[in-house]
């Protein structure tokens, strides 16, 4: 399908919410497209920016002010479109943690490891962007999809997982390597932690793997090419990106041992 304002072919377009037409993912937002209903978008936003929070004990501006970030945290905003395209890119994710015993084994404790380290990654850049006021949401990727089918198959060695990915509005860069920066520290928080618990359960060999899944996870996204999380980073503070690979390859090294 063809983009409504430019012309750019899309395997999986985006659909607007205001004026139904199809676009590409430059120019999805509505300001991006000169949507004829644009004023209800910036009532929308408007809305949603300032927060309807007053509360009569809420006396104090610093208070007002926490409790709108929190709920701002808290309050999530999703469409039938990314539930469809996460569902998808799960099942895929799914297939490809059952390949590593063919199909004829399934531990719960490792498909569940194996899924969250995907669905806590993206969700963080979600949860992040939209704290900034961004229109955020999980968008799979033929090409992401068709890789991801791949490694679902038995016998290939090599397993890449790489469905999709959440699409941001930021036009400030600090926000954008922040939000970009978050996805691969959650796999390294989840990453430690399991490392941590081996010592405390050294028999549960599934620790061990959630360990060094997320290590793989954080290492690869944080790779300086292309659409991956760690080009962005590296535009934005190559100091910060130095750092984060540096603590992920030494959690990679230590849950490989």
């Amino acid at each position: 399908m063809r983009c409504h304002r430019c012309g750019l072919e899309e395997s999986i377009p985006f659909r607007c919410n205001y004026c139904g037409e199809s676009f590409c993912h430059l120019h999805r937002i509505p300001i991006n497209h000169l949507c004829q209903f644009m004023d209800k978008y910036k009532e929308k936003r408007s809305l949603m920016m300032q927060g309807n929070y007053s509360n009569s004990s809420l006396s104090s501006p610093i208070n007002k002010s926490f409790t709108r970030s929190l709920l701002g945290v808290l309050k999530i905003k999703t469409s039938k479109t990314e539930l469809l395209h996460l569902s998808v890119a799960t099942l895929l994710i799914t297939a490809v943690g059952l390949s590593f015993n063919h199909y004829r084994y399934i531990s719960w404790q490792f498909l569940a490891i194996f899924i969250s380290a995907f669905l806590v990654h993206e969700f963080a850049h979600k949860f992040l962007a939209q704290y900034y006021g961004s229109w955020a949401e999980f968008r799979a990727q033929m090409y992401g999809l068709i890789v991801t089918a791949i490694s679902a198959i038995p016998f290939i060695p090599f397993k890449f997982i790489a469905p999709g990915a959440v699409m941001v509005g930021l036009p400030d860069g600090t926000k954008f390597g922040k939000v970009a920066l978050v996805g691969p520290l959650t796999n390294l928080v989840m990453g430690f932690s399991f490392l941590v618990s081996t010592y405390l359960y050294p028999h549960h060999l599934y620790l061990y793997a959630g360990a060094s899944f997320n290590a793989w996870i954080a290492m690869f996204n944080l790779l300086p090419f292309g659409v991956l999380d760690g080009q962005k980073i590296f535009d934005w503070n190559k100091i910060v990106w130095g750092c984060t690979m540096a603590v992920t390859m030494t959690l990679f090294i230590v849950a490989y041992l």
